[in-house]
Order: C-alpha cells, then sequence, then structure tokens
C-alpha cells in the first residue's frame, strides 16, 4: 500500500501524499515532542520532515518502508534541533560572558579614572575650588545648593566652578590624563 501511495506521489498525485503521512502525523509529533519536551518545536520538526519526505519521494530515494523511514526522519530531525539550539545557546553564552568581561574591564577603568581625577581635584592649592568641584560632581549638588550651603553667592560658585575646572585641566594634562573630559 505505502509503495502504491510513493509511486503516486512521483507521478503528481499530492492527495496520495497527503493519504501517506496524515495516518503518521500524530505518532510523528508525539515522537518530536517527547524529545524536544516543546509543542511549537515539535510541529516544526513536523513540518520540516513532510517536506523532506516529500522531496526525497520526488527525487527517486528508494523507499521501503516509509512509515519507519518517515519516524526516524522525525526523530532525526528533533535531534538536529536539539543541537542547533544548544549551538546557540553555547554561542549566546560566549556573547554575554563577553560582554560581562567588557563591562567589567569598563567599570575597572571607570573606576581607575574617577580615582585619578578625584586625587587630582583633592590636589589643588586652592580649597575653594575643590570644595566647589567636589560638591558638584561627587555630591552633585546644583550651583544653586552649593550657594545656600557655603552661604556664596551663586556668581561666586560659578566662578569657583569655572577656574575649578581649568585649574582641574591643567592638573590632568600634567598627569596626562588628557582624554577625560571635565566639562
Amino acid at each position: 500500500m505505502e509503495k502504491e501511495l510513493v509511486k503516486r506521489v512521483r507521478n503528481g498525485d499530492d492527495s496520495a501524499f497527503a493519504e501517506l503521512v496524515h495516518p503518521l502525523i500524530e505518532k510523528g509529533y508525539r515522537a518530536s515532542y517527547s524529545i524536544l519536551r516543546s509543542k511549537e518545536k515539535a510541529e516544526e520538526v513536523l513540518q520540516i520532515s513532510m517536506i523532506e519526505a516529500y522531496r526525497n519521494i520526488m527525487n527517486g530515494k528508494e523507499i521501503h518502508y516509509f512509515t519507519t523511514w518517515f519516524l526516524t526522519l522525525v526523530s532525526h530531525r528533533s535531534i538536529d534541533m536539539i543541537r542547533k539550539f544548544a549551538k546557540e545557546k553555547e554561542f549566546s553564552d560566549e556573547i554575554s560572558l563577553i560582554a560581562e568581561k567588557e563591562n567589567v574591564e569598563e567599570a575597572i577603568i571607570k573606576d581607575e579614572t574617577e580615582g585619578e581625577l578625584k586625587k587630582s581635584i583633592t590636589s589643588l592649592t586652592n580649597e575653594d575650588y575643590r570644595t566647589v568641584l567636589l560638591l558638584y560632581y561627587y555630591q552633585e549638588l546644583s550651583i544653586n545648593e552649593i550657594a545656600n550651603l557655603l552661604n556664596l553667592k551663586i556668581p561666586t560658585v560659578k566662578s569657583h566652578l569655572r577656574r575649578g575646572r581649568n585649574a582641574l585641566e591643567k592638573k590632568l594634562l600634567e598627569n596626562q590624563m588628557i582624554e577625560v573630559n571635565i566639562r
């Protein structure tokens, strides 16, 4: 019976292919699901297997026991899918590790840069500039808040901030930390 259906498929009878695979769909799905444990993936494997079976028939492949051959095909494609997803997960894990490594390196560089920057600020000779820069950049206070805290006028705080930045820029150039943007 299967051989007759295969012959009809090769002769262009699409309904013969439906007759051939229809009784195997449930068994194929269960076989694939038992391997993959995913409804969507099992359905995908079943579709891939039916397409591959049709192509093999049309290409003249000699198939003696279609049921056995088809269920074996489904099992092999299910295993292929597991391998595919394992490789993708491996690749994804590698990308995550690389990203983590880059984030760690960036964090270390940032910490070192901030440490050098803070050291440069605290080494400024003018105490007013040091104080305003530390409050502005490290305490993240606004100019108004700094003025209120230090009992200074706003233009004075702005002047200390500008002069402090200039002094800090000179200090950083001396220490060869040229690429730090302090503005």
